[in-house]
């Protein structure tokens, strides 16, 4: 069972990043006297309804691992494949062996980058995911998971969230981001 709690504690990191490095982060220009171009409305609100997509899947994957409930409805209104299937694969580990997760997990934005142009619409969101009150127990005695401590507290993080046919932004994707927090 020792080795259970560590792998289960990788991979439910993993349901947030996976190891593929993402694209890296656009830099930055140096500052010119010329005033900056309004943003558009729409890139704004694609920002803006992305943002709340992937805050949304932040604190509902947390909730549907507190209780261990991979099929938690609301989870489809945060995620879409690959990232819902493997969410929800990693939360079923949780069940199978009678654990929960205490505490939450949080994400810092640091940053985003909105593409309307691509096929679907993309915004690609950098942040900050802060495990530090997160602990994997089993749901029967409250005990520590063995082997399930957290060694990093703080990961950065890529994810991408894209527009459905539906209208939705939903997260698509999570990857362990190259910048640090």
């Amino acid at each position: 069972m020792l080795a259970v709690g560590g792998a289960l504690l990788a991979l439910l990191i993993a349901a947030c990043t996976t190891d593929e490095d993402p694209t890296p982060a656009p830099t930055t220009a140096a500052p010119s006297a010329s005033p900056t171009p309004s943003v558009a409305p729409s890139v704004t609100a694609a920002e803006q309804q992305a943002i709340g997509a992937y805050n949304g899947y932040i604190q509902t994957y947390a909730l549907a691992s507190q209780v261990a409930d991979p099929d938690d409805p609301n989870l489809l209104r945060y995620l879409a494949n690959p990232l819902l299937s493997l969410t929800q694969h990693n939360i079923r580990k949780l069940k199978n062996i009678g654990a929960v997760q205490i505490g939450s997990q949080k994400a810092t934005v640091l940053d985003s980058t909105v593409d309307l142009a691509a096929k679907p619409p993309k915004v690609t969101i950098r942040s900050c995911l802060d495990y530090s009150a997160l602990k994997l127990v089993y749901k029967s005695n409250q005990s520590p998971v063995p082997n399930s401590e957290i060694k990093e507290k703080e990961l950065a993080a890529v994810a991408t969230v894209t527009l459905h046919t539906t209208g939705q932004w939903l997260v698509t994707e999570s990857k362990q981001g190259s910048h640090t927090c």
